[in-house]
């Protein structure tokens, strides 16, 4: 259009003395194109327009087809009679049979025109001929990234965003992929959400899984119905129905039904219904299940089971263990332990009770040692070495005012080994030792079980004490009749007396 502009100038500007059908300007001598009516030749010359300034073209006077090259906007401009127009501006309207340009189109129409196919055929995408993006209205897959679903072959339902995403996918159908490599391995898995880079990045069959985050459920294959959200959360399960939340939680975990909260949370579990709630809880859990764990890590043995840790740094070893409270540590199966060794008061607003239905209750002996058993106590008063206790350096950093203020206190009780020794002497199997079942356990006193004893030595007290109340009362007899025998005798006497003074 350009230079049909230009030609047309030349020619009204040569035409003003030339009188013939067409011009021909050329070095060959060859006739103008009887199309043209100037025909202008050169491999090496160009054709000059006026050039001016835009001070100089403005006050050209309005000329409709006039055009000048303007050498302040260094482009061409020509005037429809009533205004200057920049040629390099000029909008172009799209037809519906224009191509789309490498450098872009101008003029297109919002809802009009688009980039597409108006058949029910998939649209691609490729890039260095590779596939790197589709849409198929059939199937209702979407697919947007370099060799994105490229083995895609019956799946439906589908969404890709990322290179290589659901990149084997044969007959998977409603997943949903975002991120380079997500769900890349996925053939036949149905249902599965991938957010992140390398998410759900091995996963064949598993179904209704979501992984959100870098490499979350990376090596998952067929393990089904989990949830993770986190990066490299749940890597490499194979079980169903976890739920893992935080950085490495679950990292690996083949389990069933987890709950795992928290940065590192359950991280080398292995074992079935755990749930850790907090930084590193469970971290060194592997085998056990059925655990509950809940605070900064609190953690169990690595097989252990149906054990409660809460408190941050809480643990329990053993199975059927409970640890309660800030460092607290359950040493034993089937043992609660409540605070640390700082604690100092263990309050509640009723009683303590136990379970004392006699309709449980079987194999009943009246073997209770009494006063042989208690005479042999020694009640003392004594201060307690929390730290050591704890296993608490001079130097670590848990070491509070609290443990302090806990060793100065003053407390009244037994030595557990006395208590041992006393109730062997006795013949007593006394249930109120604890005593220490591994080496890193320790003697415990339960204090409430001295009740029994003590009853059991009131009531042999009670036993002497009605015997010999029963021996005084006879004994007070006796002698109530002995006296009154002496009276008689006595007044015997007196009257054996008168009677020997009358004969005199």
């Amino acid at each position: 259009m350009l230079i049909t502009l230009l030609l047309i100038v030349l020619f009204l500007f040569l035409t003003g003395s030339i009188k013939a059908q067409n011009v021909a300007i050329n070095t060959d001598g060859s006739k103008a194109n009887p199309n043209a009516i100037l025909d202008i030749k050169s491999t090496t010359k160009g054709l000059l327009i006026p050039r001016m300034t835009t001070a100089q073209r403005t006050k050209i006077p309005q000329t409709n087809g006039l055009m000048v090259y303007d050498m302040n906007t260094k482009s061409f401009w020509y005037s429809d009679g009533e205004s200057w127009k920049n040629m390099s501006s000029i909008d172009i309207s799209v037809t519906p049979t224009d191509a789309w340009q490498l450098n872009g189109n101008a003029g297109t129409i919002d809802g009009t025109h688009f980039l597409g196919t108006t058949d029910n055929v998939p649209l691609n995408f490729r890039v260095n001929n590779e596939k790197a993006g589709r849409i198929d209205p059939i199937l209702n897959n979407t697919f947007l990234g370099y060799r994105g679903a490229f083995m895609t072959v019956t799946g439906h339902d589908n969404t890709a965003l990322g290179a290589s995403a659901l990149f084997h996918l044969t007959n998977g159908s409603n997943n949903t992929a975002i991120g380079a490599n997500a769900l890349q391995t996925n053939s036949g898995g149905f249902g599965n959400t991938a957010v992140g880079r390398l998410a759900l990045l091995g996963n064949t069959t598993g179904a209704s899984n979501v992984a959100v985050g870098q490499a979350a459920m990376r090596s998952n294959s067929t393990g089904s119905n989990n949830v993770a959200i986190g990066g490299e959360a749940l890597v490499s399960p194979q079980g169903d129905e976890n739920v893992a939340v935080g950085y490495l939680s679950m990292w690996i975990g083949s389990g069933n039904r987890n709950v795992a909260v928290g940065s590192g949370s359950l991280f080398f579990s292995t074992g079935n219904s755990n749930t850790a709630i907090g930084e590193r809880t469970l971290f060194n859990n592997r085998a056990g299940s059925f655990n509950v764990a809940l605070g900064s890590n609190a953690t169990v043995s690595e097989n252990q089971s149906s054990s409660t840790v809460i408190g941050t740094a809480a643990s329990a070893t053993g199975s059927n263990s409970t640890a309660l409270g800030s460092g607290a540590v359950s040493n034993a199966s089937n043992k609660v332990r409540i605070g640390n060794a700082a604690v100092t008061v263990i309050e509640g607003q009723v009683p303590f009770s136990f379970p004392s239905d006699g309709r449980y209750k079987f194999n009943i002996k009246e073997d209770v040692s009494g006063l042989d058993f208690i005479m042999q106590l020694r009640p003392i008063t004594y201060q307690f070495d929390v730290k050591k206790f704890d296993g608490l350096a001079d130097n670590s950093i848990a070491i509070q005012a609290s443990y302090d203020e806990a060793i100065q206190v003053r407390r009244s009780g037994f030595i557990a080994q006395e208590v041992e020794k006393a109730a062997e002497k006795s013949g007593y199997n006394f249930s109120g030792i604890n005593k220490p079942k591994t080496d890193k356990d320790h003697y415990s006193l339960s204090y409430e079980s001295f009740v029994v004893p003590l009853v059991k030595a009131v009531q042999e007290q009670q036993s002497i004490i009605s015997l010999q109340k029963d021996q005084i009362i006879q004994q007070s007899k006796e002698l109530k009749e002995a006296n009154e025998r002496i009276l008689l005798l006595e007044k015997k006497v007196e009257e054996i007396i008168k009677k020997v003074n009358n004969s005199k």
